[in-house]
């Protein structure tokens, strides 16, 4: 239901927009900066601080740019953010010359 109303209301914006599903798993826990991932990375609820790094951010905003990587990452290659991993893949058809 979620996925059907922000379909909706995306093609019914004035400027264009793309909704690109990603796999969130482990974004509130890998670095922004250096990718490093570890549960311990997470100080609490707020405060995300990467052990190897040192990187400091507010949780919410380090896994937003997490995020907002995977997706832009997942639209560059035209695929979903867990391709590899899938275990049924669906093969890609070549787009046909117009």
């Amino acid at each position: 239901m979620f996925h059907r109303r922000l379909t909706d209301k995306a093609i019914s914006t004035i400027t264009p927009v793309e909704i690109i599903a990603i796999n969130p798993a482990y974004t509130s826990l890998r670095c922004s900066k250096c990718g490093y991932t570890e549960q311990k990375n997470r100080k609490n609820q707020a405060i995300f601080c990467c052990l190897a790094c040192g990187y400091t951010d507010n949780a919410d905003v380090n896994a937003a740019k997490n995020i907002i990587a995977a997706g832009l990452a997942v639209q560059g290659r035209g695929g979903t953010s867990h391709a590899n991993k899938h275990p049924d893949p669906v093969k890609r058809q070549p787009a046909e010359a117009a």
